[in-house]
This record gives structure tokens, sequence and C-alpha cells, in this order.
């Protein structure tokens, strides 16, 4: 028994790390980027790719507040706009959440947001400690302690943990800190940063769920493509240079019902160049039978020679 203590321990060990492992892995964090305001502080791209890191979006956050522009990560989803800023800013950290049950945060994170940035692990402590010491709110003093916050000269953060008995409050406190920043922003530009940092297994069902509706709307928009780029080329062959604009009739005929400007033109440059041609030839010929045939004077004069010899 004594032999395999030290063995069992190991195991137990081995499965505790692999454990841990498997819920780093499973846990996700989403940045949700929202404006209030006037807004176009913050310009989406082509990126399709979400996944980045902790500098990255401390990066982004650099560039967009920061007096003097930062230099930010190349191929990220959101970066900010070359003319227009940001008059203020707040990063908003929830942990803890399972978004199937917080329906105003995923519209917010899902609909409302400029963009989204996506990191594997439970990383919103690393991100909120970017921009310096955090506020803990509470579900009652979320509001306050965001719009107080939003009104700071830096860029600061609030966070707030999320659980089975708080979700449904904190939920619509979130509705009701968007009204406010609303109304907050007036003829100025706020950014709300919103960094969900989700729950193992909510995680790890929503990525599942977005990676098949991403393929199930890739392949449609793929067939959608392929459907346009044959309408489109069947048109273009019938609607070119020569064809012109036509219609399919009742019984699936093209018709075009008028001449182009091409057809005209090449119809008169063939017409006429034919015509100049057999005049030419005509004419060629006219010259040959009224030619007059004539003796050689160096042959004849030679042989003339040649028989007076």
């Amino acid at each position: 028994d004594h032999q395999n203590a030290p063995t069992m321990m190991m195991k137990t060990a081995a499965l505790l790390a692999i454990a841990g492992f498997a819920s780093v892995a499973d846990a996700s964090t989403t940045v949700a980027v929202l404006e209030f305001g006037k807004g176009g502080a913050v310009r989406r791209t082509t990126t399709k790719n979400t996944e980045t890191t902790v500098n990255g979006v401390a990066s982004f956050w650099g560039a967009l507040h920061s007096r003097s522009r930062q230099l930010q990560h190349s191929d990220m989803t959101v970066v900010p706009d070359l003319f227009k800023s940001a008059d203020n800013g707040l990063v908003l950290g929830l942990t803890n959440v399972d978004l199937d049950a917080m329906p105003n945060l995923k519209e917010i994170v899902d609909v409302k947001s400029v963009g989204q940035m996506t990191m594997d692990g439970k990383q919103g402590a690393a991100l909120c400690n970017k921009v310096g010491p955090t506020k803990e709110a509470t579900v009652s003093s979320l509001v306050a302690d965001s719009k107080d916050k939003m009104s700071a000269e830096a860029l600061s953060s609030v966070k707030i943990a999320a659980t089975e008995e708080n979700s449904e409050a904190l939920d619509k406190q979130l509705g009701a800190l968007i009204a406010a920043l609303e109304k907050l922003a007036g003829d100025e530009t706020l950014v709300l940063h919103v960094v969900v940092e989700e729950e193992d297994g909510a995680a790890r069902r929503r990525l599942a769920s977005r990676r098949l509706e991403d393929e199930a709307e890739d392949e449609e928009d793929e067939e959608e493509e392929d459907q346009e780029d044959g309408e489109e080329d069947e048109e273009n062959n019938n609607n070119d240079g020569y064809y012109g604009y036509g219609y399919y009739n009742k019984y699936g005929e093209w018709v075009v019902p008028y001449k182009t400007m091409f057809q005209i033109q090449y119809f008169n440059v063939v017409l006429w160049t034919a015509v100049g041609l057999v005049i030419a030839l005509f004419y060629t010929v006219y010259l040959m039978v009224d030619m007059p045939f004539e003796a050689d004077t160096l042959l004849f004069g030679e042989s003339a020679k040649m028989m007076g010899e």
C-alpha cells in the first residue's frame, strides 16, 4: 500500500492537470466594441478571423484612446478611424457568463457591437489590468459606476461577476446601462468595450453552434455566388458589344429589338471593303483586256541581225 501511494498521487495530479487544461481550453473571452453618440471612431475591417491575443486587444485600445496614436497589431477585425476619435471609453469586464441565459448581453455582443475579438481561455482579468485599477461593481451599482468611469479622462474599467442568482438582474442592468450611455453620449462619441468571459460549458456550446452557423452561411453564400455568377455570365454573353440589349420571349428565344452601333459599323466596313475590292478587280481586268501587244525591240533587233547575216 505504501508503494502504491506515490503512484496514486501522481495519477491524481495528472488528472487534475488534464482537467485544468481542458477547462482553460474550453473557456473563451470575447471583446465586443460598441459606440454611442456621433460614432464613426471605430471601423470594422474585412478580416473574418476574430481570434487575437491580450496584447492585440491592448494595442487596439491604445490606438483608439491614446492621445498619441499607437501602433495596432495587424489583421484585426476592428481599427480606429483615421480622422474621427473617441471622446471617452470604458472597459466593462463580465466573468462567468452564460450568454444563453442573458439575452440582452447576447444582443449587445452579436447585434449591437461594431465588431468582436475573441481569445482562448479566461482573459478578463488580464485585459482589465491593461487599463489600470479595476472598479469592482455590484448589480445595483453597475450603471452608476460605469457612468462615473466613462466620464474619466483615461480609459478605465469596471468588473462584475455573473452568477446563477444574479444573471437575470444583471442582464436587465446591462440593458439599462446601454440606454444610459446613449443618453450620456449626446454629441460626443463614447466607446464601450464589453469583455465577456464565458463559463467553460457555455463557451464550448456557443463556439460549436457558431461554427455550424458559419459553415451553413458559407455554403449558402457560395451557392448564391455560383448562381449569380452563372446568371451574370449568361447575361454578359448575350448583352455584349455585338448583340446588345435583348431579352427572352415566352418561347425561350433570345430577342434583340434593334441593331447596335457596333453591328452597323461592322456591316458598313465589310460591305464597302468588298465593294471596293470588286471594283478594283474589274478595273484591272478591263485594263488587261485593252492592253496593246507590241514586239520586244531588243529581241526583235537581235533576231533581225542574225537573219541578215
